[in-house]
């Protein structure tokens, strides 16, 4: 059987020629970028712009990484151009953009930037019990094949987010959080995550990994920056999430959305059927932190709902760090986010399904996690 190849490089910094080198040499180990992209193709480049963050913030995939496929895509006589729908663009995408660097790398590469939002969506229907369909930008159909870039993190309500999870960002504008409403437990939402990817699956060319500085911890936006010093690449996405949670000590198919590709035989999830490439080969990484709610994707939801109760986590604002900027009350799915005249934002523990947009998007970090006894007892914090 012909094992799935995955290249795995050593990058230690953003130095603009040494991250052109890894992206090169990880593609090159895999065929060359001439194997997935053709001269006059439009390639459309996906990274994670989560939200409105700096480059050096390690939040966003870094300019250096998407600057470098830009190079590549265009040596192949291709057009590339770049887009996301992030979800801290409640505040206008143009922020997002300026932000993350993808402002300033666009012009410096005369590169064409797509805001997912503008350029309409169309409606896909899905195999899922609680959500009979799901809007899509158009941009995807608008392009002949696309280059995921994702950022290596954790995610606090989906465990990791990587090749996969960034797909959501095809997604546009408010309907994101609409979907986590509808979808409030892990598995459900997972399931979402899948049917997308199961959709976009054969427009993806080739997913490129950056993880020269990643997240642990409460990710994606509020977890612990941890160097990794590594460029991963591959066509399949589902491999290349398995073999890097595998590195980081998880199992893939223990996490949603990779169980439910796995019985629809979307990618390659067993590390034994992979071919593992590049002279930096990374052992097993060391002490990683996982979310402090990984607990939940290992427990049967029918038992979640019995202790929801007894075992919860919810989001906390931090008074003194808050700016009331009122992301945190826009991006809730369910409104249960208040702010008094005069006061604070406060989270309303009853209403609240535990999705995360808030402490996701916050652009202070003013949310922390607070967890119930029982669920502090479960995970040992």
């Amino acid at each position: 059987m012909t094992k799935t190849k995955i290249s795995l490089l050593k990058c230690t910094s953003y130095d603009t020629k040494e991250v052109f080198l890894a992206v090169k040499n990880s593609i090159d180990l895999l065929g060359g970028i001439n194997s997935f992209v053709k001269p006059g193709e439009r390639i459309l480049l996906k990274p994670n712009l989560l939200s409105a963050k700096e480059p050096e913030r390690h939040i966003t995939t870094h300019p250096e990484v998407v600057r470098a496929l830009i190079k590549l895509v265009k040596s192949a006589g291709a057009t590339p151009v770049l887009g996301d729908s992030p979800g801290g663009a409640i505040k206008g995408v143009s922020r997002v953009w300026e932000k993350t660097g993808m402002l300033k790398l666009a012009k410096e590469e005369n590169v064409e930037l797509i805001n997912f939002e503008t350029a309409g969506s169309f409606i896909r229907d899905i195999n899922h019990p609680l959500i009979k369909s799901v809007h899509i930008s158009k941009a995807v159909l608008n392009c002949d094949g696309i280059i995921n870039i994702p950022k290596l993190k954790t995610h606090g309500f989906m465990i990791f987010t990587g090749c996969v999870k960034n797909f959501f960002g095809i997604v546009p504008g408010l309907r994101k959080a609409e979907y986590h409403k509808l979808a409030p437990f892990p598995d459900e939402f997972g399931q979402m995550l899948g049917e997308i990817y199961l959709f976009i699956k054969d427009k993806v060319r080739l997913n490129v990994v950056d993880g020269i500085v990643g997240m642990e911890g409460n990710g994606p936006s509020s977890g612990e920056l941890r160097k990794m010093d590594i460029i991963a690449a591959g066509a399949d996405a589902v491999a290349v999430d398995s073999y890097i949670t595998e590195l980081l000590g998880f199992k893939a198919k223990k996490i949603q959305p990779y169980e439910y590709l796995k019985k629809h035989n979307a990618g390659e999830d067993d590390v034994s059927n992979m071919e593992i490439l590049g002279e930096g080969q990374v052992s097993r990484i060391r002490d990683f932190k996982f979310p402090s709610n990984w607990y939940i994707n290992l427990v049967p939801k029918f038992i979640v709902r019995i202790l929801t109760k007894f075992i919860w986590m919810k989001p906390l604002i931090v008074p003194e760090r808050c700016t009331s900027c009122m992301m945190c009350v826009e991006s809730c799915p369910v409104k249960t986010i208040i702010k008094e005249p005069g006061e604070k934002p406060e989270v309303k523990w009853d209403g609240c399904i535990s999705c995360l947009c808030c402490h996701e998007l916050c652009p202070a970090n003013a949310i922390e996690l607070k967890s119930s006894y029982l669920a502090r007892k479960l995970i040992r914090q």
